[in-house]
């Protein structure tokens, strides 16, 4: 049995952590830290979790963990990241990981150092229609070209940031990643990006070629009509147009009719969390604490789509 330690009980956490991890057989959730008294005994009567905290360090002294969640906005991620892998726990974090490529770098030397597992939250790269069309496409080769797409609406909004760290590094590095997932490593970025009917950047867009040759496109605007996002794949032969989490067409050679996946027939439920990769993403988390290998989005991995994100970002600005 693997216990898990919980250092965050909000929203985002509740909807989709805790029903992943709770789901599981061999996993038992045996604290709960939060600084807020009221959500911390409203999700510990929910998971039925009788050690709770408002001090992690007093969790972490008193309660044997073999890995911690850390479910909290960037900025407050680093220290209590490095105090969890000081204490020599297992650690899984929400993106991004911590407010800079450098953060995410010390973060990753610290578990390197520490011999600890530490794995940044890309639920995307885990939702099962997004891993069966990729399956499906890689089967036959290199791919030639991708397309990540994702807008939502913001307009109106007061500044969207976490605490200083703005949308574009906390929220589109879901599909910053995701391109990353599907072409490999990036060796070069030509970008643009804009201001529209608000004070803050929220029109995106970047072309990318990859160290095999592909080339990868990224679209996101928050000042669009509604939460939309798509992505397409294409290899030999063969192309996949992904709806995640819920459902994807593959089409090949020129035959009328594609192969039809959908979300919730593979993922054994209509839950999110089940559908969007939640639960996909602790499942290869523990697995990866009981082996010892490394997560596929470990913090080097988590640092290099950090730095995918400056990239664009940097090239985007320029004049």
């Amino acid at each position: 049995m693997i216990n898990i330690g919980f250092i965050g009980a909000g929203s985002l956490a509740n909807a989709m952590h805790y029903p992943s991890v709770n789901a599981m057989d061999d996993v038992c959730i045996k604290a709960i830290c939060d600084l807020n008294e009221e959500r911390l005994q409203s999700t510990a009567e929910r998971f039925h979790v009788a050690q709770t905290y408002t001090d992690y360090h007093r969790m972490l002294d008193e309660v044997e963990l073999d890995a911690v969640y850390v479910i909290m906005p960037p900025v407050f991620l680093k220290p209590i990241v490095l105090d969890c892998l000081a204490a020599r726990k297992h650690v899984f974090m929400e993106k991004p990981p911590g407010t800079s490529v450098a953060e995410a770098l010390e973060m990753a030397h610290a578990a390197d150092h520490h011999k600890c597992i530490a794995m940044c939250a890309f639920n995307r790269r885990f939702s099962p229609v997004v891993v069966e069309a990729k399956k499906l496409v890689d089967a036959r080769g290199p791919i030639t070209q991708c397309m990540v797409e994702f807008h939502k609406y913001h307009i109106g909004d007061a500044k969207w940031d976490y605490y200083n760290v703005g949308m574009f590094e906390t929220d589109v590095i879901h599909v910053v990643d995701l391109l990353r997932h599907f072409g490999g490593e990036v060796t070069e970025v030509d970008s643009y990006v804009q201001t529209w009917y608000s004070d803050q950047e929220n029109v995106f867009n970047a072309l990318v070629r990859f160290e095999g040759g592909a080339t990868g496109f990224l679209t996101a605007n928050r000042a669009s009509g509604t939460r939309h996002e798509r992505f397409e794949l294409h290899g030999n032969g063969i192309g996949a147009y992904i709806r995640a989490p819920q459902s994807a067409e593959v089409y090949t050679e020129n035959k009328t009719e594609p192969t039809s996946l959908e979300g919730s027939g593979l993922a054994g439920s209509d839950q999110a969390y089940m559908t969007y990769g939640f639960y996909g993403e602790s499942r290869h988390f523990i697995d990866c604490v009981k082996t010892g290998e490394q997560p596929l989005t470990n913090l080097f991995d988590a640092a290099k789509s950090r730095e995918l994100v400056d990239r664009i970002l940097e090239g985007g600005r320029r004049p």
